[in-house]
């Protein structure tokens, strides 16, 4: 029996070396909100690992064999907005026999940014591109939405040409569009009511609707002044500015 023993708690041992673990958040974070987080567990001895248990809080990953190197996934929430440097995990197995679990902590660094947690809003009134309060309008540009006009056909795309009134006039004669786009829009803090977290929640919600449908959206928060511009990346910047706001210590956790 005491063989036995000794026997397991040396596999025990053996089964948690030799183990590097990679935790890779996905590309956006928000407060408050759980996200699913690639967890890669490489074994870089010579004999696979069995039964091995990624852990942090209440989320785990669990990994029944481990050869040279196995990805899986963890669903991790962070309370607050901010930087997050590293995450504590607990790596743990009870391998062979099951009656004993042997663990360790290891401490991963993610130096990932947590974008706020977004609070739906009134889009009403808002801030323009020159930084005055006023209630958002459209403008109208040439386009493929709404029929402006018809008028005699002058080389346009062929989709355009109105067959109908064509055939009856024979002459023919082409579709006039007006397409409805939204201006730029600067947000800042003054464009939203609330506490301060509050306000910084509800521009992140008015920052993901506006990328969402194609708006030009800037940001004036503090020093800080970012042109209104589109696509996933200047949302990304947005989002980060507003993450990094402030001088509190939790900011940086």
């Amino acid at each position: 029996m005491l063989s036995f023993m000794l026997l397991s708690g040396l596999l025990s041992l053996y089964n948690l070396r030799g183990l590097k673990v990679e935790v890779l958040p996905p590309r956006e974070v928000y407060a408050d909100r759980s996200e699913d987080f690639r967890v890669i567990l490489k074994n870089e001895k010579r004999f696979p690992s069995f039964a091995l248990l990624v852990e942090h809080g209440q989320s785990r990953s669990f990994f029944p064999l481990v050869k040279k190197e196995h990805t899986g996934s963890i669903s991790l929430k962070f309370p607050k907005r901010g930087f997050y440097h590293s995450l504590d995990i607990r790596i743990s197995s009870s391998f062979p026999v099951g009656l004993f679990e042997r663990y360790y902590h290891e401490r991963i660094y993610l130096n990932l940014v947590v974008f706020p947690k977004p609070i739906a809003t009134n889009e009403r009134f808002l801030l323009d591109s020159r930084g005055r309060r006023g209630e958002l309008s459209l403008s109208r540009k040439l386009g493929y939405d709404q029929l402006q006009s018809v008028r005699e056909y002058k080389g346009e795309p062929v989709k355009l040409i109105h067959w109908k009134l064509s055939a009856k006039l024979e002459k023919f004669y082409v579709k006039e569009f007006v397409s409805e786009e939204s201006p730029p829009v600067v947000l800042s803090l003054d464009a939203v009511d609330g506490t301060l977290e509050e306000k910084i929640s509800k521009l992140t919600y008015l920052i993901l609707s506006y990328s969402k449908r194609g708006v030009p959206v800037g940001l004036k928060i503090g020093d800080v002044f970012l042109e209104p511009s589109v696509g996933e990346e200047h949302k990304r910047k947005l989002l980060r500015e507003l993450a990094l706001f402030g001088d509190s210590s939790w900011i940086r956790a």
